[in-house]
């Protein structure tokens, strides 16, 4: 292998690292853009919303819909949240949010 295929590989290695890294990064809205990606879901009995917890500058939101995960997350000053808790990964630590589907199955109940 020549030096500049082994630096042609380092480079795609490098990009491939970065690109799975910025995947998994949340995307960062404002309230209004949050409340209207609420309104969207492919599939009413599946689509849920989390509160996975706040760090010092956002509250997090994960969307899950059909295998579809999206996270999200909210500057502290704009949104407020009752009973906030530290951010964690421990899904069976979030909380689930009355949007999307869960908010109009509480109206219908």
């Amino acid at each position: 292998m020549t030096k500049k295929e082994m630096i042609n590989i380092l480079i795609l290695t490098i990009f491939l690292a970065v690109s799975i890294m910025s995947c998994s990064q949340p995307s960062t809205v404002s309230k209004a853009e949050l409340i209207e990606i609420t309104k969207h879901w492919k599939e009413p009995k599946v689509a849920i919303w989390y509160y996975m917890g706040t760090d010092n500058k956002f509250h997090y939101f994960r969307f899950i819909d059909l295998g579809v995960k999206q996270d999200y997350r909210v500057r502290r000053d704009e949104l407020e949240i009752d009973e906030t808790y530290p951010l964690t990964k421990k899904q069976n630590e979030w909380r689930v949010m009355p949007w999307g589907t869960q908010a109009i199955m509480k109206k219908g109940s």
